[in-house]
């Protein structure tokens, strides 16, 4: 089950001090040069829902751009755990908190990198984000491009690769209008020829 994958393994950390967890955000976006001008995380004053936090790296990048308040939701508990202890370091525990999905307010914005290839219902996550986020809010969504990547075998449970008409399909059925934004290259030696596509949703009108 994807889920028990993702409760047991994380995808960074722990991290020690601020300056190794510093390092992990730095080497992020030197990896993926692209990423934040797809997926931003400088949104002063916004109300943010992270979802699938994983280590937390964008969480703490949303803190650190004065964002209003960052709630950041993930399955793994070891991975909260992390996000927890980074905070802490950074000084930005204040910013910032754990939420379960019934807990979750109103949102300006919502912010899912690289999470719904692996869900079990990526349909009933894209209905849940329409409920939380505001009339005025956005989503930015990042999932394996179908169109461009190469599909290769993972370890990883539910690895879905979406052509870009099927996912702005699901994301209209979901009561959003949506575009994608652009993609990004994220290949590795396990996963060669892989890109991410990224989509900006908004509520239907």
């Amino acid at each position: 089950m994807s889920t028990t994958f993702w409760a047991e393994n994380q995808v960074g950390g722990p991290y020690i001090t601020a300056e190794e967890s510093s390092t992990a955000l730095a080497e992020r976006a030197f990896a993926f040069p692209r990423l934040y001008d797809l997926m931003p995380v400088n949104l002063p004053g916004e109300v943010v829902l992270d979802y699938g936090c994983g280590p937390g790296h964008d969480t703490l990048l949303f803190c650190m751009n004065a964002a209003g308040h960052v709630f950041y939701y993930d399955i793994s508990p070891l991975a909260l755990d992390i996000v927890d202890m980074r905070l802490e370091m950074h000084g930005l525990e204040n910013h910032a908190s754990p939420v379960e999905l019934h807990t979750i307010p109103r949102v300006d914005h919502i912010h899912c990198a690289g999470v719904l290839q692996h869900t079990e219902d990526p349909m009933w996550i894209l209905k849940f984000f329409r409920r939380v986020l505001k009339q005025n809010g956005e989503a930015r969504v990042s999932i394996y491009d179908g169109d461009r990547s190469k599909h290769s075998k993972s370890k990883v449970p539910i690895t879905i690769w979406w052509k870009e008409t099927e996912f702005l399909y699901m994301a209209h059925m979901a009561g959003f209008d949506a575009e994608q934004t652009g993609h990004y290259e994220c290949s590795s030696p396990w996963r060669p020829d892989c890109y991410m596509a990224c989509y900006r949703l908004t509520p239907k009108r």
